[in-house]
């Protein structure tokens, strides 16, 4: 049913959008959601809206979710920012958390978003997420020294980088994967995610929204 109703209205959008109607009017608990409690997190000096967003390795819609959210940033730069973190807190998050964060401190951050990509539509044996070997050949694709990367991966230096990556999550509480999260306080789920259209749509209406309500304080 739910399937349906999201088939439904992404298909009412699209119309709208066609004859170059007004976009329709989102609600809370349909194409976003609400914390009962905003969440405290310092927000852009410049006035822009943060749109925070947790993603886990191996997760189609992850990659689905990253790629409009990219472009919607890039697009809307200046009224965006895009902040990405794994999303530690979930079962699946502890790998994307442990291996981004030593992309970073190798010096290749580049490769969070390439592991995200290719380590989506593989079978388990093949899973860059589940098969060691499968994760070297992977490294040494990518020219990265594995002995290094090994020592990197188990070093303070990473878990520094993996501490504060869980002092976010534990500010947002993620459930879900992929997740995002406007100025603290609206989210984005997959029943959204799953469709770039569907996604830009409430994400201007949520952009209008905030920047309404600041306006209004």
């Amino acid at each position: 049913m739910l399937r349906k109703w999201l088939f439904f209205s992404f298909a009412l959008l699209s119309l709208n959008l066609a004859n170059g109607e007004p976009l329709p009017q989102f609600e809370d608990g349909s194409g976003y959601y609400s914390y009962i409690d905003p969440v405290k997190v310092e927000l852009p000096k410049d006035g822009k809206i943060l749109i925070q967003y947790f993603y886990t390795y191996g997760c189609d819609s992850c990659l689905t979710a990253d790629d409009t959210l990219k472009a919607y940033a890039e697009r809307n730069a200046h009224k965006v920012v895009l902040q990405r973190t794994p999303a530690s807190s979930l079962q699946a998050g502890g790998l994307t958390t442990k291996l981004s964060a030593t992309f970073a401190e190798y010096g290749k951050p580049e490769l969070d978003a390439l592991f995200l990509f290719d380590s989506v539509g593989q079978k388990e044996k093949n899973s860059l997420v589940k098969n060691n070997q499968a994760l070297i050949q992977w490294l040494k694709q990518q020219n990265i020294n594995v002995d290094q990367f090994h020592q990197l991966f188990n070093s303070t230096a990473v878990q520094n980088r993996v501490d504060e990556i869980i002092k976010i999550n534990q500010l947002y509480r993620p459930k879900y994967s992929p997740m995002a999260v406007l100025n603290g306080k609206y989210i984005l789920v997959k029943n959204t995610l799953y469709n770039d259209d569907y996604t830009n749509a409430v994400l201007d209406f949520l952009v209008r929204k905030i920047k309404t309500e600041q306006a209004n304080q």
